[in-house]
């Protein structure tokens, strides 16, 4: 009864007016009250940026995930002699960015478009907390600073580690290997008592592009097309399939066969479609003969633009083994899987920590989102580790960080740096006064 009481009192109070809203969002005065009268949330709330090659996640401090979540497109096209045109959108990763100030134009776009539809909140009014990489680059931190600080006049910015961040979603663990799978490279980090140790960080290019690019040569070789509008018969994929409809495959569709691939076949590897790499007939019978798919054949009904709508078939088994190439390397192009990144490290950092470290390892990032990944990638660790005698006794301390899984692996580090801010854990940070558009703080040159 009471309950309802007080949700008929919210009713009656007065809506606030147009003008204390319109100002909120940055139209007409400068003082915010949007994110109060939406949100809910307070002017002494930060707002949480992790920006990465592919997506964008924003949100408050405090909530348990973020607000905006999308992958960085544009609208524009920059030409060489500095000529902007717009166009229909497409992905920034896609787009060879030329020069530092094509850069920050393309960002202040989507900072604002995130700001002005989802935010809802003036950026001069809010601290900003950016979510980064040891890895990231410093052309891309400097770009994002001058951005938020000169051209959004952000107040202040504060700097947080993406892999101690990611740990802090596993409770009073402080010590592990975060393993974090984005799009164009995965990384890495040894953390040791609540700290990065970024010198004894590997990565590997095999990441979520990499999958894209594999499952894309797969479909070209093995899927067939069947319009519609025909008479039954099939043709072949090869410039049919467009980015949406391999982003729906590898986003809706795929999962992480719990088999690893033997030995012996992981020569003839690579990501098809790349380096005029083909599968051997070994290795697509061992791929049918493992598959643990309900059905032999995969249908889809897609839309293409030579033949209309039709159903795309496909061998199951590339829903299980499109991601293969993460877990057993691609030799043709000597890139060294992300188990062997992960051996890697445990070879570089100091032998009194690798047993803490190998029992909590935590993987983050868009591609560990894929049902079966963590758990394969798990098993090819604990495997590699037996086989070598150096690291044999450290196999049964092997163990993931998180099995409950409570949070999504590609939202950790955003929600781990708002528990930070939200539980005001202090880190590196820039005021807009004091940037002189050149210079930034390096976290991972703390001493104290």
């Amino acid at each position: 009864m009471t309950s309802t009481l007080d949700s008929l009192n919210f009713l009656r109070r007065p809506l606030p007016s147009s003008s204390s809203v319109l100002s909120g969002i940055g139209v007409g005065s400068s003082s915010s009250t949007a994110s109060s009268i939406l949100y809910g949330a307070s002017t002494e709330e930060k707002i949480i940026i992790d920006i990465g090659t592919h997506s964008l996640r924003a949100g408050f401090s405090g909530d348990y995930a973020p607000i905006h979540s999308s992958t960085l497109k544009t609208k524009f096209t920059f030409s060489s002699s500095g000529i902007i045109t717009r166009t229909v959108g497409h992905t920034l990763h896609n787009t060879v960015v030329e020069s530092e100030e094509e850069l920050e134009m393309r960002l202040v776009e989507h900072f604002r478009d995130v700001y002005r539809r989802d935010l809802l909140v003036d950026a001069r009014t809010r601290k900003v907390a950016i979510v980064e990489s040891a890895l990231a680059p410093v052309r891309l931190r400097l770009a994002v600073a001058r951005v938020l600080l000169g051209n959004l006049r952000v107040p202040q910015l504060s700097f947080y580690p993406a892999s101690v961040a990611a740990l802090m979603t596993c409770g009073s663990v402080q010590a592990g290997l975060v393993i974090d799978c984005g799009h164009r490279t995965v990384s890495v980090t040894p953390v040791y008592e609540a700290r990065a140790l970024p010198p004894y960080a590997t990565s590997t290019p095999l990441a979520g592009l990499t999958l894209f690019d594999n499952l894309r040569g797969l479909l070209q070789n093995y899927a067939r097309f069947i319009p519609a509008s025909g008479n039954g018969d099939d043709v072949e994929c090869h410039d049919l399939l467009s980015d949406s409809v391999v982003t729906h495959i590898m986003t809706k569709m795929l999962l992480a066969s719990p088999i690893a691939l033997p030995e012996k076949m992981r020569a003839n590897l690579g990501v098809v479609g790349r380096n005029d790499c083909v599968l051997s007939d070994e290795l697509v019978s061992f791929y049918e003969s493992s598959s643990t798919c309900t059905g032999a054949v995969t249908r889809l009904t897609i839309d293409t633009e030579r033949y209309g709508r039709g159903l795309l078939v496909f061998p199951s088994w590339i829903r299980e083994r499109a991601a293969e190439p993460l877990f057993s390397g691609d030799p043709a192009a000597d890139h060294q899987s992300i188990p062997d990144a992960v051996m890697q490290c445990i070879g570089r950092v100091p032998v009194d920590t690798r047993r803490a470290l190998i029992a909590n390892v935590l993987v983050v990032g868009g591609v560990a989102d894929l049902p079966g990944f963590r758990h394969r990638l798990l098993h090819d660790i604990v495997a590699r580790l037996h086989r070598d005698s150096r690291w044999s006794a450290l196999a049964a301390d092997a163990a993931l960080a998180d099995e409950s899984q409570a949070f999504a692996p590609s939202d950790r580090s955003w929600i781990g740096t708002s528990l930070a801010v939200a539980a005001k854990i202090g880190t590196v940070e820039l005021s807009r006064d004091d940037f002189d558009g050149c210079t930034l703080p390096d976290w991972t040159a703390i001493s104290q």
